[in-house]
Formats: C-alpha cells, sequence, structure tokens
C-alpha cells in the first residue's frame, strides 16, 4: 500500500498552466456546449418568451456546461487569473435593458435572455481559469469549426434548394454559419504565419473556406479577408512555406476569377437585388432608431434585449429585423447601454495593441467581432459572436495579461512535455 506521501501518484487537482490533454478535450467539449447552448436551433426564429422543447434543452445544455465548469475549475490548481471588468460592462448594459423593457411591456423574454447571457458570462470566465489563454482561444475555435462542419455536411441539401450553404443540424442561417468559421480560419492563417504550412493545416483551411463560400455571405467574407491581412500585419511571414503557398495561391485565384463566374456570382448572388436591399434595410433600421426623440426613454435606454425587430413606415413591411450590432444596442439598451458598449471596444482595440505577447492572436480576432459587429447582431445577444467577444475581452484584461504561464507564451505543457499541437503559438 502507498504512504500518503507517495508522490508517484497522481494528483487530483491539476495546475491550469500544465493541462493535460485530458483536460484540453475536456475544455474543448465544453466550448461545444456552450455554443451549441446559444447558436440557433431553428432558422428565422425570433425568441418572444415563454417555454418549449426547444427552448427547455437549450437552457439544460447551459446549465450542464456550468456546472461541469465549475467541476473542473474545483478540480484545478493554481488557475490562471481573469480580469472580470469587461463582465461588469456588459452586466450594467444588460440591466439597462432590462430596465427599458420593464417599461415596453416585454420584460419575460428580455429577462430569460439575460439571465441566459448571465449564465454563459458565468461559465466563460470560469472556463478561462482552468486552462493557459492560448489554449482556450485554441480549444474555442476548434469547438466553432467543429460544429461549423457538423451544419455545413447535414444542411448541403440547402445548397442546392437555394443557392446558399445554411446548417442543417443545428439549422443555422448561412450568415451565422459563415460567422462560426471565420474565427477558426483566422486562427489556421495565424498558425501557419508563425509556424508553417502544414498539410493538415492546409487542408482545413480550404474546408472552412469551401464553407465560407458557398455560404454566400458577403460581409462574412469580407471580414474574414480583412482579418486575415491584420492576422499578416501583425505576425509578419516567418516561413518560407507560407511564401510557396501564397505563389502557388496567387495563380489559382486569378484563374478562378477569370474563367469561372465565382467571385461574380458571390458579388452579385447570381444578379439579384439583395445587395442594394440589404444596404437598404439596414440603413431603414438605422434611421428609425435613431430618429427616436431624445426626450424619450426608450431613446437612453432601449426597449429590451428580446426587441429583434422595430416598427418602420416603409412601403411593403412594417416591420424590419435589426441586422447590425449597433443599431440593435441602440435600440435595446438605448445610448446608455451602447455608449458602454463602445467604451469596451476602445478599450479593447487599446489593449490588444499595447500587449506584445497577446496582439498576435488576439488582435486578428478582435477585428473579425467589430467587422460582424456592424454587418450583423449578436456581438451584445445569446450568440457566437458575442461568446468570441466575451472571451477576447477578458483576456485583454490588465490581471489576465499579468497572469502568462511562467514558462512563457511560446510554449503549453501536455503531459509534462512542452507542445505545439494544442497551441496557436
Amino acid at each position: 500500500m502507498p504512504a500518503l506521501t507517495d508522490t508517484r501518484r497522481q494528483p487530483r487537482q491539476q495546475s491550469a498552466h500544465h493541462p493535460s490533454t485530458a483536460r484540453v478535450t475536456v475544455v474543448g467539449a465544453l466550448y461545444v456546449l456552450i455554443i451549441v447552448s446559444v447558436i440557433p436551433w431553428r432558422s428565422a426564429t425570433i425568441y418572444s418568451g415563454g417555454a418549449d422543447g426547444v427552448v427547455v434543452a437549450k437552457a439544460a445544455i447551459a446549465v450542464l456546461a456550468f456546472g461541469a465548469t465549475l467541476a473542473l475549475a474545483a478540480r484545478t490548481r493554481e488557475r490562471v487569473a481573469v480580469g472580470i471588468a469587461p463582465a461588469g460592462v456588459i452586466a450594467v448594459a444588460l440591466l439597462v435593458s432590462v430596465l427599458g423593457s420593464v417599461l415596453a411591456g416585454n420584460d419575460s423574454a428580455t429577462i430569460i435572455l439575460v439571465g441566459r447571457m448571465f449564465l454563459v458570462m458565468a461559465t466563460i470566465l470560469f472556463l478561462l481559469t482552468t486552462v493557459p489563454w492560448v489554449t482556450s482561444i485554441a480549444c474555442l475555435l476548434t469547438a466553432m469549426a467543429s460544429v461549423a462542419v457538423v451544419a455545413a455536411v447535414t444542411g448541403l441539401p440547402t445548397l442546392a434548394a437555394s443557392g446558399r450553404l445554411g446548417g442543417g443540424i443545428p439549422e443555422i442561417h448561412p450568415n451565422e454559419l459563415a460567422g462560426l468559421v471565420a474565427a477558426p480560419l483566422i486562427g489556421l492563417v495565424i498558425l501557419m504565419l508563425r509556424n508553417g504550412v502544414r498539410v493538415w493545416r492546409l487542408l482545413a483551411a480550404v474546408v472552412l473556406v469551401g464553407i465560407a463560400v458557398a455560404s454566400g455571405s458577403r460581409t462574412g467574407l469580407l471580414a474574414i479577408v480583412v482579418g486575415i491581412g491584420v492576422a499578416v500585419l501583425v505576425n509578419g511571414i516567418r516561413d518560407r512555406s507560407v511564401l510557396y503557398l501564397l505563389l502557388g495561391a496567387l495563380p489559382l485565384g486569378y484563374a478562378i476569377g477569370s474563367f469561372t463566374d465565382v467571385f461574380g456570382d458571390l458579388a452579385t448572388r447570381a444578379g439579384s437585388n439583395d445587395t442594394s436591399t440589404a444596404l437598404d434595410s439596414r440603413f431603414d433600421v438605422w434611421r428609425v432608431v435613431i430618429g427616436w426623440d431624445w426626450d424619450e426613454w426608450q431613446k437612453w435606454i432601449g426597449i429590451g434585449l428580446s426587441a429583434k425587430k422595430i416598427p418602420v413606415d416603409i412601403k411593403w413591411r412594417d416591420e424590419q429585423v435589426l441586422d447590425s450590432s449597433w443599431a440593435s444596442l441602440l435600440a435595446q439598451t438605448g445610448l446608455i447601454g451602447t455608449a458602454l458598449i463602445a467604451a469596451l471596444i476602445v478599450w479593447c482595440v487599446a489593449s490588444a495593441l499595447i500587449s506584445s505577447r497577446r496582439r498576435w492572436l488576439l488582435t486578428p480576432l478582435l477585428t473579425l467581432v467589430i467587422i460582424r459587429s456592424v454587418t450583423e447582431s449578436g456581438l451584445i445577444d445569446s450568440a457566437t459572436a458575442f461568446i468570441l467577444f466575451f472571451v477576447v475581452a477578458s483576456l485583454l484584461t490588465h490581471r489576465s495579461r499579468h497572469a502568462d504561464d511562467p514558462v512563457g507564451p511560446e510554449y503549453d505543457r501536455v503531459d509534462g512535455r512542452r507542445s505545439r499541437h494544442l497551441t496557436l503559438t
């Protein structure tokens, strides 16, 4: 029988700075649960209160993820420090939204949505303390890519039916699918820029690019291109294999653009007038929200997080979906909540630029978040865009930035060995 002081026995609590492969796998699985709990399960359906099978199932998954994360954190010694200032700012904006919903008379749905977001934030904060920050980002991006691939494969019939690839399981809009693959794709590009091109990285990138193009999301592709550009600027090109890839990709891109209609169909969606219609719709929403009188309470505190449509006085329709995060913030949280989130974004940009140890990864991801916030909703909502934003913001706090692994930012330890395959560095 081993003695009580036998050092050969594995400790029940593991250091967050030196996670095992099993721990990293668990963190990735928990990120999958978080994503599944917030991603839409029914396309073109807006939650307006009440409970049904889908709502209950998503709530159960969120509670399961939170409980499992607490259990993992309890079994973690020397946890990674994470700042909670972004969570505090977002919490104030959400409470402002609740106040507006009470005055607007739609408080029940807003309170449920706000409660779900508080649960997601708590789960993520605890999860960030269980592994090093790079490993946590890698797990999140892997989880996003996994959910996106499953949704794309099961949604192939939508490509034949509508010309755009959407999700099958879960049933998500093509724009949401493009948003899911955007961050993992940028992460793969950063990995290749820093460590060189490998066959598995290239194949994974090709699959994600194919999903993004098939989705037909022009704003999603724009965000990806700009994010990749920022990744190149902050990381540079460190390996000759990247140059070889570029030399091969440029003629291929030229051939595709010259001899096929891929780019033209993507720009015009096969000659439709969707571009002008989408732009007009966004401008219509902005005009209505900005046009609220200064002496009206909704101008300052909004009408609640559950407000996804607003009345418009336009020919052929009397309602318009809020399809920009900033228009949504103005409508849902008013000027007070919008100012808080805008200040948080500015702080994130400044922190990312001054952080020499984190800007190589967080700056491109933050760029993606900002661009998508202008063209799509979800920045402050129960959505995958919020998960990415909240993770990045939490990792940019002073407390988090000064709590790096003592071994250094270049490696994580897995099962006592230095390993690169679970990080993006």
